[in-house]
């Protein structure tokens, strides 16, 4: 199964995240289950807290999106942990007010269940995020 969850992510970046025009696409929803938390850290993008459903999900990204424009999530490296994934990724943005381009290296914990996303985690440092899930960088 986990390399299954391996693919979903990677399929997930790849159709959504790394593309700006399909961010806040409703396909994306198929990714996740409806009770899905979604764990922002407070040194990204200004934003923190935890964020449940699909509502929830849509105001996470809504956050980010009020601040930036061009919003992309390019995976680096994807690492199996049985139930979870983790990937290291470039956030990449330019900001509404000053039009400065932001690239910022973070980390996102996946866990899934039966093919569905059931939490996201954002972490500000990988390393920290490797740990969470007893890996190393």
């Amino acid at each position: 199964m986990s390399q299954k969850n391996v693919e979903i992510i990677a399929r997930l970046y790849e159709n959504f995240l790394a593309r700006p025009e399909r961010l806040m696409s409703p396909e994306i929803l198929e990714f996740f289950d409806p009770a899905v938390e979604i764990r922002q850290s407070a040194s990204i993008l200004g934003t923190e807290g935890t964020f449940h459903g699909y509502e929830g999900l849509l105001q996470s990204a809504r956050e980010v999106i009020e601040s930036f424009h061009d919003v992309q999530f390019v995976p680096r490296g994807i690492a199996d942990a049985g139930d979870q994934v983790v990937a290291t990724v470039e956030f990449r943005g330019t900001g509404r007010e000053g039009g400065v381009e932001v690239r910022q290296t973070v980390a996102h914990v996946w866990a899934l269940r039966a093919g569905r996303i059931v939490a996201w985690h954002v972490y500000f440092d990988p390393a920290t995020a490797l740990e969470a899930v007893g890996l190393r960088e």
